[in-house]
């Protein structure tokens, strides 16, 4: 016999705000996120408020620091899991991104001109301690580092497959896996923390 899940018992659960048409594939996928995260960091409720809309259209995003808004078409554990990482570093003033980038020694050294010619990967973030969670493009910043960064180290295995297949493999820095790298040392006392 299947379990059903509704919308009244993952708000319940969760505590989240939860708006849009959600259908029993999204409620699953959001559930099997929020166990990850209490597996992971041992916490009941929530630390912080969460709002999330579904919608049909648009991207993945955190609009207003405040609302996670996720697209149906485009919905995986994996977009979820860092659209709340990017929650979790907004609700404390973005200061969890900055601590990685200032850890890892991570950042854009030539912001004018990746600003002025985002394609040229010379001037792309430098990840500092490698390695990156999943690679990098012309979008990774410090807020994108840190919600990759969080999502690797909830889902490791998934990680490592991202990081292989964009030439950025663990071993090539002498890492076996995402919790032994200096982001997932982080992330892990982070996490210790109770977020």
């Amino acid at each position: 016999m299947a379990i059903k899940l509704t919308l009244a018992d993952l708000r319940s659960r969760t505590g989240f705000t939860l708006t849009g048409e959600w259908q029993e594939r999204e409620l699953f996928l959001l559930d099997e996120v929020f166990q990850r995260y209490r597996e992971a960091a041992g916490f009941d409720p929530w630390p912080y408020p969460v709002t999330i809309r579904l919608e049909k259209t648009g991207i993945n995003c955190l609009r207003g620091g405040k609302t996670t808004c996720l697209n149906v078409n485009r919905l995986t554990t994996w977009t979820i899991t860092h659209e709340l990482a990017h929650g979790w570093d907004a609700s404390t003033g973005w200061t969890l991104s900055k601590r990685l980038r200032k850890v890892t020694h991570s950042g854009l050294l030539f912001k004018r001109l990746h600003l002025w010619r985002p394609p040229w990967k010379v001037f792309w973030y430098h990840v500092g301690s490698p390695p990156p969670p999943c690679g990098i493009d012309k979008n990774f910043n410090a807020i994108e580092d840190f919600a990759e960064s969080v999502t690797a180290y909830l889902y490791p295995e998934e990680a490592a497959g991202r990081a292989t297949q964009r030439g950025y493999p663990y071993e090539k820095w002498g890492y076996s896996h995402f919790h032994e790298t200096p982001r997932g040392k982080l992330i892990s006392a982070l996490i210790g923390k109770k977020i």
